[in-house]
């Protein structure tokens, strides 16, 4: 099953645009609309229209990947926007998962604990389903925390890897990947068309080892820390790269030929022309 709605290379630009138009509205269209943001959740002990949002985001990554993360976080997008001119040029590493279980730990210990203080006060609700439960007040709070936010991935950004607090830090992110080791929709490499040129992983926004995923998966793109933006499909110069469903991943590498053996194919073909032109 392919995306037959959208030009499948134009989908990056589509990405972008969204990403965009969501960070710069973020403090306004989370406001108005009561959609508070996660801290504020556990905060109040209630379970507000941003938790069911990110808690279907997150449910739905064995089927649909982490596309909450790469469609709509601002702190990504800026994350993005501001690693382009980072200081420190980094390889690909594998997330820290010390880091990540620390911080994932230290968020919710934090969390609870402002909860256990606020209902010693009585002003929480038990987590109770009350989905605008913030009143549509317009002080600067969210724009406050907002601005916090956008600095701090600005400057993450500019110091350290491609996403590196997306993949170390984010407590969402963290709950995200394990259901995208199992996502049905993968970025997918024709290895008939590929020619390992490595374009690719250049500009991959979260530094993947294409190559060796398309080497080693026979053209599956299947590290759980891709986010499905479609960068790829975008720079692929042989529109080898495709964003796919993939219902069987064992039956795909049964079918899909070898990268590496089609390119050596290739030159034998190249040189043989070339011998019968001398």
């Amino acid at each position: 099953m392919k995306f037959n709605k959208l030009k499948m290379k134009n989908i990056y630009s589509y990405n972008f645009l969204i990403r965009i138009v969501f960070l710069l509205i973020t403090p306004l269209f989370f406001q108005y609309f009561a959609l508070g943001f996660i801290f504020h959740s556990f905060y109040w002990g209630v379970i507000t229209f941003v938790v069911i949002i990110w808690g279907v985001l997150i449910f739905s990554t064995p089927l649909f990947g982490r596309i909450g993360c790469g469609w709509f976080c601002f702190f990504g997008t800026t994350s993005d926007l501001s690693s382009k001119h980072s200081i420190f040029k980094m390889k690909w590493k594998k997330p820290k998962l010390w880091l990540k279980t620390l911080y994932f730990v230290l968020f919710f210990a934090t969390s609870i604990t402002f909860y256990l203080i606020n209902k010693q006060k009585g002003i929480t609700h038990n987590f109770e389903i009350i989905p605008n439960f913030l009143e549509l007040n317009f002080d600067q709070h969210y724009q406050l925390v907002w601005v916090i936010d956008i600095s701090i991935a600005l400057i993450l950004g500019l110091l350290l890897e491609r996403r590196w607090a997306c993949k170390n830090l984010c407590p969402i992110g963290s709950m995200c990947s394990v259901g995208a080791k199992h996502s049905r929709l993968l970025p997918v490499i024709d290895t008939n068309l590929c020619t390992l040129c490595g374009q690719c992983e250049k500009d991959c926004l979260v530094r993947i080892p294409m190559l060796d995923e398309i080497k080693n998966n026979k053209g599956l793109i299947t590290n759980p820390e891709c986010i499905l933006c479609g960068k790829c499909v975008e720079v692929c110069h042989v529109d080898a790269v495709k964003l796919k469903f993939v219902w069987d991943r064992t039956q795909h590498k049964e079918n899909a030929p070898n990268v590496i053996d089609i390119i050596r194919k290739r030159n034998i073909e190249k040189n043989h022309k070339k011998n019968i032109k001398k």
